[in-house]
């Protein structure tokens, strides 16, 4: 068959593209001479390449009965039964023909392949490093090793892996990606976008590569370079709607509300159930003071969670034409899980946060030398304003109402309870339970603080201490701001202060933060109980 003059030009279609002609090109040949083994092996192939695996295997299976020997055969043939399901007979294919030829590493590698589809990860990972052992400048072994690593989590591993193979094959993109996504996974995050943009030089327009360097950034806090490749990654795929979701709140914390709404309503065109746009999409045009356009998309995200008792509570306030006293909870709980991950750096590295050295300077007077203090932080968050008062603790209670948050609280190890609630519900039951109470940047969520300040009143023993910040407004009462936020005013406070027996201990203006260049100017008061 080597000599027929058929088979060089058909293989040039093939190898060109054209697998129709080149499969009437195969057949024709076989309508001749049955036993062709060239032919039915390259017909077997461009069955595999067209997803046709029954007839592969009968294709393959007919030249190897012709030639045992090609090794190239069976391992096409065990790849057929692979895609086919049939992993036991592959393997069957494959441990004979490591049996016969024990020195053959692409029949390691492609055993591990099969171990792979079939869920055995430990199997293949020994038979990938089988493959390297014989042939250690094998690419494709430590390409697939390094999959399989990451598969069992053994990211650090993984790491090894495709770091050994780029040192061989420096251009082997995929390796180089997968590489950056395992240092996402172990949230060493420099090192991911170091890799990530050797790949952007080459492949500007490959969306991954875009979505997770803006993931990067997002997680680093540095929204501006998060919101670049998220608009690189959006024009790649228009029709991505966590991107569009994403865009919408990265806005939003900027505190760019008209394009915020634009990205939410984009997103919910495209897909007109996304509970969590029509939420935040919400908010946003609460902020605006549009109430009626902002109830309408809290009614539809209730039709999609009609169990969900934070939006039926905003739904019927803003029904009745009442004043939302709080910003919804689950659009809170939704922000702050979503915000979790990227949450410390955004404040600290971005937003110059200030508020915990701010706590910590303004209690040292106050604070006990020999005495630990039962403190409550409510809104802990991740922590930062708990860890500098965690030395004067003898027990230190945690409240939030998102998941995520606490989940990054507990690694610090600070906290002898976390509890994952909402604030108000939480002060229902607690009676003199505590000596300090903590609320660094929560009250900004809530309006109408006239509830919580009786329940954090007789949350304290006497002679407690409760501390906290509230952004200003020159309204009477409170307001709620274009950020989702509330700006409470100072009369407002020292009338709540008043009515609930508080003594202000101090009160001071304070910068809490930097946003956009500009200062954000708060309250910060310290009270104490009446004995």
């Amino acid at each position: 068959m080597q000599n027929n003059p058929d088979i060089t030009a058909i293989r040039a279609l093939h190898e060109a593209g054209d697998l129709e002609q080149a499969k009437t090109g195969y057949l024709a040949i076989l309508s001749k001479e049955p036993s062709a083994v060239e032919a039915l092996h390259w017909l077997g192939i461009l069955y595999i390449q067209q997803n046709n695996f029954s007839d592969a295997v009968e294709c393959l299976q007919s030249a190897r009965k012709y030639d045992p020997n090609d090794l190239n055969i069976s391992l096409h043939l065990a790849n057929a039964l692979k895609f086919l399901g049939l992993f036991d007979k592959a393997i069957r294919v494959l441990q004979t023909l490591i049996a016969d030829n024990p020195d053959y590493p692409a029949a390691f590698n492609n055993l591990g392949t099969v171990y792979y589809a079939k869920g055995q990860l430990d199997d293949a990972i020994a038979y990938y490093r089988k493959a390297i052992d014989k042939q250690p400048n094998y690419i494709d072994a430590y390409y697939n090793l390094g999959l399989a690593l990451s598969k069992k989590n053994l990211f650090s591993d993984a790491i090894e892996i495709y770091q050994n193979l780029l040192q061989q094959a420096p251009e082997h993109y995929a390796a180089r990606f997968h590489l950056a996504c395992a240092f996402m996974q172990l949230n060493q995050i420099k090192s991911a976008i170091a890799e990530f943009t050797i790949i952007e030089k080459t492949q500007p327009y490959h969306f991954e590569t875009q979505s997770n360097l803006a993931t990067c950034f997002l997680k680093q806090g540095i929204f501006d370079q998060a919101k670049y490749h998220y608009q690189n990654a959006i024009t790649l795929q228009p029709k991505d709607t966590q991107i569009l979701f994403n865009l919408g709140y990265i806005n939003m914390q900027q505190g760019f509300l008209d394009l915020a709404i634009q990205y939410y309503q984009r997103a919910i065109a495209i897909d007109p159930d996304l509970f969590s746009a029509h939420n935040n999409l919400g908010v946003a045009l609460l902020a605006k003071q549009h109430p009626a356009l902002a109830l309408q998309h809290f009614q539809k995200a209730l039709s999609l969670q009609p169990h969900n008792e934070a939006v039926a509570y905003t739904v019927t306030a803003l029904a009745k034409n009442k004043q939302l006293l709080a910003a919804p909870a689950d659009y809170v709980q939704s922000l702050f899980d979503a915000y979790a991950d990227h949450y410390e750096p955004h404040l600290l590295n971005t937003l110059d946060y200030q508020l915990p050295k701010l706590f910590e300077k303004v209690m040292t007077s106050y604070l006990p030398v020999n005495k630990q203090w039962d403190i409550l932080d409510l809104g802990c968050g991740t922590g930062l304003c708990g860890e500098p008062f965690s030395r004067y603790a003898k027990s230190l209670t945690g409240v939030d109402l998102s998941e995520n948050m606490l989940k990054l609280a507990a690694q610090k190890n600070i906290y002898h309870s976390l509890v994952n609630s909402d604030i108000t519900h939480f002060l229902e039951n607690q009676i003199a339970r505590y000596d300090l109470i903590l609320a660094s940047d929560t009250l900004v969520y809530t309006g109408d603080l006239e509830t919580i300040f009786q329940l954090i009143s007789q949350a304290l023993r006497p002679s407690g201490l409760f501390i906290f910040n509230a952004e200003i407004t020159d309204t009477a009462t409170f307001k709620m701001n274009a950020s989702g936020r509330f700006s409470h005013s100072k009369a407002y406070l020292d009338e709540l202060t008043a009515k609930q027996h508080f003594t202000v201990l101090s009160y001071q203006k304070i910068i809490a933060r930097v946003q956009n260049n500009t200062p954000a100017h708060a309250h910060l008061y310290v009270l104490k109980t009446w004995l």
